[in-house]
């Protein structure tokens, strides 16, 4: 019965075929259908509409089944990343059920590495890139995918120069192909752009190749504050340098039109207890409003928790167009939690603990979590990765442990040893000493009225182990003497203090004698006033600042990352690799 059935219908099926229909009375099959979207997915992604493409894609894919449901959308997640709609490809990524695709193991390992490089974890997108073997990638795209994510893992790792020239390598096997040709101009310009501007200019005086120096003088044409000018100055220079097709367009069409607020209110608590250290923050503001070319009026309000609601409605109802602050961080809460949405750009000089969305609130602070993060990231670069962690009692010390310990096991670490200490440090800091035998690093959290002596303490028992420590550590003033027992530390620092740029060191000669312990919190003021018009006018989400390389997430907490470091020689602050700091 079987084979009579079999044969009955290969006999209808070869029937059917041998019939002559016209064309018009044939429907579209769903197969038909589906072809016909998926060539239309194929050319939004080749004229660069990768939104309507990742769209598309997931339209296939919920017309098809396992595997091939699958594959298309892995083509949607990647057409999200093109599009840069990094939260939607993880919402995408999360919800591939992979014990049904078939073959997608290493391009979604790709995926993987490039949100590592843009959530900047470096170390664990490197991590993932050495377990492929390039040379076994079936296609030509996966080999082209995983040499781009390379360069830029080399980038994010500080090899920016080998990094250029695999770039330059891509572009000459890609020449043929402009849409890959296209994207890997965006890959290295990813990589470029994130650099600090020293890098770059440290980079250009040895770079040889013309190509890479224009890049390179491109990227540091972003950095200046009349960006617009200097963008539009290099491509008249330079006509015909690849960045022209793809980047400079693209950078030009998102530069604002700069229209700085007419009028700002500056909410700070001046009559608190730390008085002192609130008019440094507000000198720094005054000092950049000074040195900008718009000059809006400036109203200042002292506010606490008790009065922050009726200051901050107050200076809107007087015609502020822009808030700075508050400050305290129960003031902040206060105001974070009155209303869903803040009637003007509000930049808040602190964070609050608990994630927060209030349409026009940013957050920006000197974050401690900050450099915590960066001194994970520091030390897995350089190839430690078991920690011993000392903090101070208390909640401040759970916080940054907490931060680097999240930190550092998302790229693969590990910390072995946690401590905390309070006045009587020696007999709990020597235990645990006694249990870190294991460790390649200490990661140390100590003021300068206590790192001087904890640190010969844990150089005694662990010798040649390095000890890495945050910006707590040194007070920004010379004293050789004072800090000799720091010697070999290595610590993060805003580049205000590490490596001033001319600006940076003619704004602390104007700072007063009692001021200068303080001098942070100067650079704190210069960044919010910085960050004023940046914000009201939201077209990129990174700068360069005073205080460090700033970038904002989607949450609307302004973070700092690609932190200066220094190391102690002979009780003096170097540079690590580089001459002393002047001070």
């Amino acid at each position: 019965m079987l084979i009579r059935t079999l044969t009955l219908l290969f006999i209808l099926f070869s029937f059917g075929c041998s019939q002559q229909v016209p064309k018009t009375d044939i429907k579209p099959t769903v197969t038909d259908k589906i072809q016909t979207t998926i060539q239309a997915a194929k050319k939004q992604e080749t004229q660069g509409d990768y939104k309507k493409a990742a769209q598309t894609y997931l339209q296939i894919a919920a017309q098809t089944n396992p595997p091939t449901q699958q594959g298309y959308q892995l083509s949607a997640i990647k057409a999200f990343i093109k599009a840069e709609q990094f939260k939607k490809a993880k919402a995408q990524l999360a919800s591939l059920d992979v014990s049904q695709s078939f073959g997608l193991e290493i391009p979604m390992e790709l995926v993987h590495i490039q949100i590592d490089l843009v959530e900047k974890r470096p170390t664990k997108a490197w991590k993932r890139l050495q377990a492929i073997e390039p040379s076994t990638l079936p296609e030509p795209s996966l080999q082209m995918e995983y040499k781009q994510l390379h360069a830029e893992a080399l980038a994010a790792k500080g090899n920016l120069s080998k990094a250029m020239r695999e770039w330059m390598e891509l572009d000459k096997s890609a020449a043929s192909n402009p849409v890959v040709l296209q994207e890997n101009h965006k890959s290295l310009w990813r990589g470029l752009s994130s650099q600090k501007e020293s890098n770059l200019k440290q980079m250009l005086q040895k770079e040889q190749d013309g190509i890479i120096s224009r890049w390179i003088t491109l990227a540091l044409s972003t950095k200046t504050a009349q960006q617009r000018a200097s963008i539009n100055n290099w491509k008249l220079r330079f006509p015909k340098h690849p960045a022209t097709q793809h980047i400079v367009p693209r950078l030009l069409q998102n530069l604002p039109k700069l229209t700085p607020p007419q009028q700002i209110a500056l909410l700070l608590p001046l009559s608190s207890r730390f008085a002192d250290r609130v008019r440094v923050i507000k000198n720094g503001f005054f000092a950049a409003a000074e040195k900008s070319a718009s000059k809006p009026t400036i109203k200042v309000q002292d506010v606490n928790a008790d009065n922050v609601l009726e200051a901050y409605q107050k200076a809107v109802d007087d015609g502020a167009d822009f808030v700075v602050g508050p400050l305290e961080k129960n003031a902040l809460e206060v105001l974070a939690n009155s209303q869903p949405q803040l009637p003007v750009p509000t930049l808040a000089l602190n964070h609050l603990q608990t994630a927060v969305t209030i349409g026009n609130l940013y957050q920006f602070s000197l974050s401690p979590e900050d450099e915590a993060v960066a001194v994970a990231n520091r030390a897995l670069l350089d190839g430690h990765n078991t920690a011993l962690v000392i903090v101070p009692e208390g909640a401040f010390g759970k916080r940054i442990s907490a931060a680097f310990k999240t930190a550092l096991e998302e790229q693969g670490g590990k910390v072995v040893v946690q401590q905390s200490y309070g006045e009587n440090f020696k007999t709990p800091i020597s235990k645990a000493l006694r249990r870190a035998r294991a460790v390649d690093m200490v990661f140390l959290l100590a003021f300068p009225n206590m790192a001087p002596e904890i640190s010969p303490l844990i150089k005694s028992r662990l010798k040649n182990v390095p000890i890495y420590s945050t910006s707590k550590l040194y007070s920004g003033t010379h004293n050789p003497k004072e800090n000799a027992s720091l010697n070999g530390i290595r610590f993060a620092d805003m580049p205000w203090i590490l490596e001033p740029d001319e600006d940076a060191r003619q704004w602390q000669r104007t700072l007063k004698k009692e001021m200068k312990k303080y001098r942070r919190l100067f650079a704190l003021g210069i960044d919010a006033y910085t960050l004023v018009p940046l914000l009201q006018q939201l077209s990129q989400k990174e700068w360069q600042g005073q205080s460090g390389h700033l970038f904002v997430n989607s949450q609307g907490f302004i973070h700092r990352d690609q932190f200066s470091w220094g190391h102690f020689v002979n009780g003096k602050t170097r540079l690590l690799d580089e001459e002393i700091v002047s001070e």
